[in-house]
């Protein structure tokens, strides 16, 4: 009996260790780099994660598009562009209504979710052209990376450097369209306002005419998507925005367009900010479900540090009996790994010391956040008053420990000031490397960096030098052999890491 005793001690005692390692890992952010609108699709058993790509340039300039993957949900990586012949980062010049010449960046935003028929996969995705004119695009590829083509015309492209020209027409004239196929295989297009159209067979147009979808809340909304469970549509809109962006929903037990009803008064809201958690205003997403499973997950965008700085965090979606959504558990926790870890070694960097040659100062980001969102009206005519608004705060830090933490929500910047920055790693001893994986800041607008190795910190040899731009995270350098520091500098791009990692 003592012998039996002992061993469902020593049991408990070995769950309690597994449940508290695996709880404090976290796993929001899902990536490491600044992403909003996310939409994440499975083809093949690999994952695919479309966004806006963030550059801290607020709704004027957005990042290159590219396309995050994955095979196991946690470790992510991108290589190029989705779509060619558009210079991303270029401020074109373009004459307006009035005459005058004026100039303006082209902008990706809000994919939706990418479908697959018939060989090839269509890619809904708002298009800013740089007179700020804008629509909701269809564009097909033989792969799910791309590249992705535009589908009604040869696409956008120049004559002169004052005179813009394009030919593409969009699906739909406003932002944030995203499809929905039936069981049936009819498609449907939900984008901004509450708007929602039948597609027609080819899914190149619009078949029908739109419909205002209602919804318990009123006020401006963005953000739309659908999907279907157990008989049972599910309509998700956002309300407000930034720090108070939320999502409320509306169901359907007769089609994509309705007639809809709305779930009991109070418990309409998918999910909202945990201030107990620290996780503000989330925002314009997507749904995954798990193929085979009646797993569902909730991706979403998260505040960050306000602006265009926001990040992908994803948590499961659970439902009540009667079929209606129970609110999301929004935290840093996320949801780990699906399927097996495709991490097969063990990184040095989490227990190396980390050392640069500056850091950018901490930043404090405050914020008044609704607690009730039916008191939110719009998003930004309320100054969030009442006795149910919380001012919250929290502090950004930008050391070199943030590399080694295993967290995509912390990084190492460099002063704006520092002209020759640099970041290095102490492993603690001489050790076989084989390979260090750089996760940059701002990885799609690319970086030029050396990296060097060394026994002593005195001598130092070389490891890689990439000289040209390259769009990729991580970029990678194998085959360093024995050393005990590494130290990268940056030489063109952002001066900054989300993680680095070393086996």
């Amino acid at each position: 009996m003592a012998t039996l005793i002992r061993i469902r001690l020593l049991t408990a005692m070995l769950c309690f260790i597994i449940i508290t390692k695996a709880s404090a890992q976290h796993f929001n952010p899902v990536v490491p780099d600044n992403i909003a609108d996310p939409s994440i699709v499975m083809f093949n058993h690999t994952f695919y994660l479309y966004g806006t790509t963030d550059v801290n340039h607020g709704l004027s300039m957005a990042g290159p598009p590219v396309v995050w993957k994955s095979t196991d949900f946690v470790n992510w990586s991108f290589a190029g562009t989705l779509i060619n012949g558009i210079d991303w980062k270029k401020a074109y010049t373009y004459t307006d209504s009035k005459g005058a010449a004026k100039t303006g960046y082209f902008r990706y935003w809000a994919p939706g979710k990418v479908l697959q028929k018939e060989g090839k996969y269509y890619l809904f995705v708002t298009i800013v052209k740089p007179d700020e004119t804008n629509g909701t695009y269809v564009l097909t590829a033989n792969k799910p990376e791309g590249p992705f083509n535009f589908t009604n015309g040869k696409g956008l492209y120049f004559n002169q450097p004052d005179s813009i020209q394009y030919d593409a027409h969009p699906v739909a004239p406003d932002i944030d369209g995203d499809p929905f196929v039936d069981d049936d295989g009819s498609a449907y297009l939900f984008w901004r306002r509450r708007k929602a159209a039948k597609l027609s067979d080819d899914w190149l147009s619009l078949a029908g005419k739109p419909i205002n979808v209602p919804t318990g809340h009123d006020g401006y909304s963005e953000g739309p998507l659908m999907f279907k469970r157990n008989g049972i549509y599910y309509y998700l809109y956002t309300l407000s925005g930034s720090a108070n962006y939320c999502y409320g929903y509306m169901m359907s037990r007769k089609g994509p367009l309705g007639p809809f009803e709305a779930p009991p008064a109070g418990q309409d809201i998918v999910i909202q900010s945990n201030l107990d958690a620290g996780v503000w205003g989330t925002g314009h997403g997507n749904v995954l479900h798990l193929p085979g499973t009646d797993d569902y997950i909730f991706v979403y965008l998260e505040f960050v540090e306000g602006s265009t700085t926001r990040q992908v965090f994803a948590n499961r979606i659970h439902f009540n009996a009667d079929g209606t959504i129970q609110p999301v558990k929004a935290d840093l926790n996320g949801v780990g790994y699906i399927g097996k870890n495709s991490q097969k070694h063990v990184n040095r960097a989490a227990t190396a010391k980390a050392t640069a040659s500056s850091s950018k100062a901490d930043r404090i980001v405050n914020a008044r956040i609704e607690t009730n969102p039916a008191a939110i009206k719009n998003v930004n005519g309320s100054r969030f008053t009442g006795p149910t608004v919380k001012a919250v705060s929290r502090t950004f830090t930008y050391q070199p420990r943030n590399v080694t933490d295993a967290n995509n929500g912390t990084r190492w910047v460099a002063a704006a000031d520092d002209q020759s920055p640099w970041l290095m790693l102490d492993l603690g001893k001489i050790q076989k490397i084989k390979t260090c994986e750089m996760y940059f800041s701002l990885p799609s607008m690319g970086q030029t960096w050396m990296l060097e190795k060394s026994a002593d910190g005195t001598t130092w040899h070389t490891v890689k030098s990439q000289g040209t731009m390259v769009m990729a995270s991580p970029q990678v350098a194998n085959n360093i052999g024995k050393a005990r520091y590494l130290r990268l500098h940056i030489l063109k791009g952002m001066a900054g890491l989300w993680e680095m990692k070393v086996y």
